[in-house]
């Protein structure tokens, strides 16, 4: 039995055996085929590239590339358009076999999957030989298929498209058009497309990329033209092509569609080409990610000054400046015309939320001047109701209200870039009991703090707080009570900014009035869930009410105190003191009617409501505390006490007169049975804090009378005779111990009412002097806030009193203000902020125009640095202040300001800047480089392989730039940096090319104000720098010199043209030898060197024709051809005024032929006796003719 079961086993054993063979076989036959298959793929796709490499590698030449490849083709004797659609149909079969094969065989064009399939031995090479060959073919259907075959006016100019990888000694171009309306090739657009669309409609696979990223631009420029500008096309046809258009659109990347898009729009765009981009442009921030690539797209194309410092640019693209901010402002907040306004908003809105409620600075001030400026700052947008207030204003004032309402539902809560909402966190079981929970509030407060403080704009400020400010204030006095300090810091700033930029007193009578509240009637602040603060409902019983009042008594101290640091942060907090004394002692005292004739005065007793019991209480702690803080400046404002006097004793009078009028109403014997006690009776019943009261208020009424420095004015003459007569009335029924005071305030008001001569002297001059002294004042409070909305504030204040020429302006300390807030180097400071430096570059050029000699000195020392303690980029801002000054003067700019000006700019461009210190700095930075350690083994492995990847990323993506680039801009920066080579102690190109700009600027303003000397030294500058500064480093300074070159030119023919005797120009002289004078072409005498001559016209153009031939720079040459150009239209210009015209109004030019003959060394007879050289040698003149 046992030896059954074993052959049973071994016969199953075989059986598996035998099995296991047969799969085995099976999967190696599979095996084999796969290999196959791969290697006849493989081999059709080398088949296809090298078809494609034959075909671009012409043997011969011709006269254009078309005609060189159609050679292969056998067409050579067709016409040109037949030959073109010839070898457009090779290059599209080639693309579309090279396509397929990558497509079958399962494979994207890269290097890291041909590595392995056996076709290469160097997957590198092979690679970069393949994308040459896909490049070099679409090169040739883009330049030679669809540029031909595009109308006028459409697609990207041939210059500006990618460099050609066609085969070398082959240049493309483009067909020059035969007129303006030149219409399109339909037949050969449409072979192209039709065969391209399978292609790139493939996503992500074969040589799709490569086509997208080498002519996208190309293939829609063709498809717009076959959609939206047919000849011959049937209405089927146009709608296929225009489906195609818009989803190559939709596909194509954001940054790459923008670029390409941007690139469109030219000045010569055919109109209906112009009207789709633009359209296209515009509905770009509607992608999910279209709003945060347009605002990188535009600040990239707004690059930063020169020298700013690259530690300033933000982590999330290039540093977004001003002019960039303001750009995308317009753009963002313009609404495309085939959408509403609302659809729009309701796109982009939760994007720009994004950005605001982001960490990174440059991005959240660009959405906040977007929603603050652009959406918020239109009328349609931003009033009260419409789409803009309903997105970005509505939530936060209704969140701080706690209302939760559906637009803090929808908007109050955290979105990504792609607008799409993040998940909230839950309330938990607080859900019935919090109506705004921390989360959402914390949020509320941080987008109004955004919006507000991120850039100046004082009525956006005003605008979104005043709403707002009684529930920041409780809530400031909620989180600094329950110790909340970062929320209680939020709160503080918002509501510093706010008093210190709202003028008037009414909002501090608001909070006088409500200092106590904590919140509406429904709800109040409460902890939140994460230690911060919620809203809550407000659930306090009748008893409870008491017991919190109870307790808000004892921080009603602090509040005050609150409100009184507020008042004194205000830069005008002595002229509101009075004003908020006069407010709140009212209420003390009267009430809040004031009416004394029609409501009895109310006193502090138990059966009052505690609300009035409280606020009374509030009112004359808050006149106490402000009498102890404000008692000097109440007491420079005798308008204010008076006020306060005439006040108390109304109520006084009120008070006491007001029994003694009741029983006398009513006579009885009894009434005068008590005549005898009613002195007795009103001394017992006094209050002795009315008695108080009285007593400082005799006491300061008569120390105002007595003061010497006071004198009755026509509008203090009324209130004095009301406080006389009321006075009068008031001493029978005082007190014994108030009786003196009072009598001797009584005769201090007669003898200051006997006075029937009022002085002199109006107080009118004093008065405005005064106000200006508290305007300068509350300047230099707000330019010293942290904060760019205050700051801006208190320029505006300055720029008045600069404009209005102020006698309380000194000068040199303003001018030290204003350039000490351009020259902070402080990154944290709000100087940094562009909106604020630019307002200060704009008051110094204000205050050049009123004090010129001064500002363009001080401007002028602190631009040359000699001794070296300002950074370039500090010193690129003086050179922005001092540009604008040169602009603001005009014709002002004369004499000894134009000379310093003038003096200093040739000193700083040209090479005479000495700068020890920054070239000891650059030593030493360069010793720490040379000093570093050696590359070891494992180092030299570790680079190798980040370049290799870094090939790898630069062949999956076109847009990397090129390291090479970046390199050799890298080196540029230094050699700026560096200076002239040839020079010991060189400055900063970079500065001698600003010096240069504001050097030509000002001669465009003013030349005849700069002299001949400047102007002189300017042509010597500018000429030495074109000749002698050759290096690639000093392209900057070579373009500044030729435009300092063109300026001279223009300003000189301007001032010819208008009339103006400049007393100096240019010369033309042709010496024959020593002997021989200068001719110019101002004034008919000889004129001898240094005499008004600037420059010699054939000396200049001598050199400009040498520069020309050796310059590399295309946009110098441009520039010098320019310039040589205008030097022969002046030439020409200056013979037909006459070549010795005499200067003098009305003078007709004269063609003579002068003192002797150009050309030939003769001279004419001089009549008059006058004889030359030649005739005392017995010479006559000859004329000889020659054939």
């Amino acid at each position: 039995m046992s030896d059954i079961k074993k052959d049973a086993n071994r016969g199953e054993n075989k059986s598996i055996r035998s099995e296991e063979r047969t799969a085995h076989t099976v999967v190696t036959y599979h095996n084999d085929i796969t290999a196959q298959i791969m290697a006849m793929e493989c081999r059709q796709l080398v088949k296809a590239f090298d078809d494609a490499h034959e075909f671009l590698s012409p043997k011969s030449r011709g006269q254009s590339i078309v005609q060189i490849l159609a050679r292969k083709l056998s067409v050579q004797g067709q016409g040109h358009g037949d030959a073109t659609l010839h070898v457009i149909q090779r290059a599209l079969d080639l693309l579309v076999t090279i396509h397929r094969a990558y497509v079958d065989s399962n494979l994207d064009v890269g290097i890291d999957k041909s590595n392995g399939n056996g076709c290469r031995e160097d997957p590198v090479l092979e690679d970069t030989r393949r994308r040459r060959a896909i490049h070099g073919l679409l090169d040739l259907i883009s330049l030679e298929g669809i540029y031909p075959a595009l109308s006028q006016g459409v697609g990207i100019p041939l210059q500006q498209r990618v460099m050609s990888t066609l085969p070398t000694g082959v240049v493309a171009r483009q067909s020059e058009a035969t007129s303006r309306d030149r219409s399109h090739d339909e037949r050969l657009l449409r072979l192209i497309i039709d065969t391209l669309t399978p292609i790139v409609c493939h996503k992500h696979s074969g040589i799709q990329p490569i086509v997208m990223s080498r002519i996208l631009g190309d293939i829609l420029c063709a498809t717009a033209e076959l959609a939206f500008h047919p000849h011959s096309l049937p209405q089927e046809q146009t709608s296929a092509y225009a489906e195609l258009f818009q989803k190559l659109i939709e596909e194509s990347p954001t940054p790459t569609l923008l670029s390409i898009l941007s690139s469109f729009i030219q000045t010569s765009s055919a109109p209906w080409f112009k009207n789709i981009i633009s359209s296209e442009l515009s509905h770009v921030p509607l992608r999910k990610d279209g709003v945060f690539h347009t605002i990188i797209f535009i600040a990239s194309q707004f690059e930063p000054a020169l020298g700013q410092s690259a530690e300033t640019a933000p982590a999330q693209g290039p540093p977004i400046t001003v002019q960039a901010i303001m750009q995308i402002s317009r753009l963002l907040s313009s609404v495309p015309q085939e959408i509403s306004a609302d659809d729009y908003f309701y796109n982009i809105s939760p994007k720009l939320l994004a950005l605001l409620d982001g960490d990174e600075p440059d991005l959240q001030k660009t959405a906040s001047y977007v929603i603050g400026s652009g959406i918020l700052g239109k009328r349609a947008l931003g009033e009260p109701g419409a789409i803009g207030y309903k997105i970005f204003v509505k939530p936060i004032l209704d969140s701080l209200h706690g209302n939760m309402t559906t637009e803090v539902a929808a908007w109050l809560r955290r979105f990504s870039l792609d607008g799409s909402a993040l998940p909230a966190s839950p309330l938990s079981d607080l859900e019935s009991v919090v109506l705004i929970d921390e989360p959402k509030l914390l949020l509320s407060l941080t987008r109004l703090s955004a919006l507000v403080l991120s850039h100046p704009n004082p009525s956006l400020l005003k605008r979104l707080i005043q709403p707002v400010f009684l529930p920041l204030w409780a809530l400031g006095c909620y989180a600094k009570e329950h110790r909340k300090s970062s929320w209680y810091g939020k709160v503080s700033t918002l509501l510093q900014t706010f008093f210190s930029m709202s003028t008037g007193v009414s909002k501090y009578d608001n909070l006088s009035d409500n200092i106590l509240w904590d919140g509406g009637r429904t709800w109040t602040f409460g902890p939140g869930q994460n230690g911060g603060v919620s809203i809550r409902k407000r659930t306090n019983s009748p008893a409870q009410q008491v017991l919190n009042t109870m307790l808000l008594m004892k921080i009603l101290d602090d509040r005050i105190d609150g409100v009184l640091e507020l008042l004194g942060l205000d830069p005008q907090s002595e002229e509101l003191a009075g004003d908020i004394f006069l407010h709140v002692s009212r209420k003390w005292l009267l009430g809040h009617s004031g009416d004394h004739t029609q409501k009895e005065p109310e006193f502090l007793h138990g059966g009052e409501d505690l609300q009035t019991t409280l606020q009374k209480l509030t009112s004359a702690k808050f006149t106490e505390k402000l009498l102890n803080k404000f008692k000097d400046s109440l007491a420079r404002r005798p308008d204010r006490i008076l006020g306060i006097v005439e006040q108390l004793i109304q109520s006084e009078v009120s008070l006491r007169t007001k029994p003694a009028h009741g029983k006398l109403n009513n006579p009885s014997f009894q009434s005068l049975g008590n005549i005898v006690e009613n002195s007795q009776g009103i001394s017992d019943n006094d209050n002795p804090e009315q008695s108080e009261s009285l007593s400082a208020s005799f006491s300061l009424l008569s120390t105002i009378l007595a003061s010497p420095d006071f004198f009755l004015s026509e509008t203090l003459s009324p209130v004095i005779q009301r406080i006389k007569v009321q006075l009068d009335n008031l001493l029978p029924n005082l007190p014994s111990h108030l009786i003196q005071p009072a009598t001797t305030a009584s005769m201090l008001l007669e003898m200051t009412l006997s006075s029937s001569l009022f002085p002199e002297r109006k107080p009118e001059a004093i008065s405005s002097r005064i106000s200006d002294l508290e305007k300068h004042r509350q300047a230099l409070e707000h330019l010293s806030s942290p904060f760019p909305p205050i700051q801006a504030e208190g320029l505006t204040l300055l720029s008045c009193l600069i404009t209005e020429s102020s006698p309380v302006l000194d000068i040199p300390a303003t001018l030290s203000l204003l350039l000490s807030l351009l020259s902070n180097s402080n990154i944290e400071s709000s100087s940094n902020d562009e909106f604020v430096y630019l307002h200060v570059i704009k008051i110094i050029g204000v205050l050049a125009s009123k004090h010129p000699r001064t500002v363009i000195g001080s401007l002028a020392e602190r631009y040359a640095d000699r001794s070296e303690q300002h950074s370039l980029d500090q010193r690129l801002k003086i050179g922005e202040a001092l540009l604008r000054a040169v602009q603001e003067l005009g014709n002002a700019l004369v004499e000894d300001t134009a000379r310093t000006l003038g003096g200093t700019m040739v000193s700083v461009a040209g090479r005479r800047g000495r700068k020890p210190s920054a070239k000891r700095a650059r030593g030493e930075m360069a010793k720490k480089l040379t000093t570093q350690p050696t590359e070891t083994e494992d180092d030299t492995l570790d680079r190798e392989a980040a370049d290799l990847m870094q090939q790898i990323d630069e062949a999956m993506d076109s847009e990397v730039e090129n390291p090479a680039l970046e390199a050799y801009s890298a080196n540029i920066i230094d050699a700026w940096a560096a200076g002239a080579a040839s020079d010991l102690e060189p400055d900063d190109l970079r500065i001698r090319a600003s010096a240069m700009s504001i050097l030509a600027s000002a001669i465009q303003t003013n030349v005849a104000g700069l002299g001949p000397s400047v102007v002189s030294s300017s042509v010597d500058l500018a000429l030495s720098t074109l000749n002698f500064e050759q290096g690639p480093e000093s392209v900057i300074l070579r373009r500044a010199a030729i435009i300092l070159l063109l300026d001279l030119v223009k300003a000189l023919d301007t001032a010819r043209e208008n009339g103006i005797n400049l007393g100096f120009g240019f010369s033309y002289s042709t010496t024959t030898n020593n002997d021989n004078q200068s001719t110019d072409f101002i004034n008919p005498q000889p004129r001898y060197p240094n005499q008004g001559i600037i420059g010699n016209i054939p000396d200049i153009l001598r050199v400009l024709t040498f520069v020309e031939t050796s310059e590399t720079d295309p946009v110098i040459r441009g520039h010098i051809r320019v310039l040589i150009e205008s030097f022969e239209a002046w030439l020409e210009k200056s013979l037909l005024w006459g070549v010795r015209t005499r200067e003098g109004i009305g003078e007709q030019p004269r063609f003579e032929l002068g003192d002797r003959l150009a050309g030939l060394d003769i001279h004419p007879r001089v009549d008059g006796g006058g004889g030359s050289r030649h005739q005392l040698s017995g010479q006559g003149p000859r004329i000889e003719e020659i054939e």
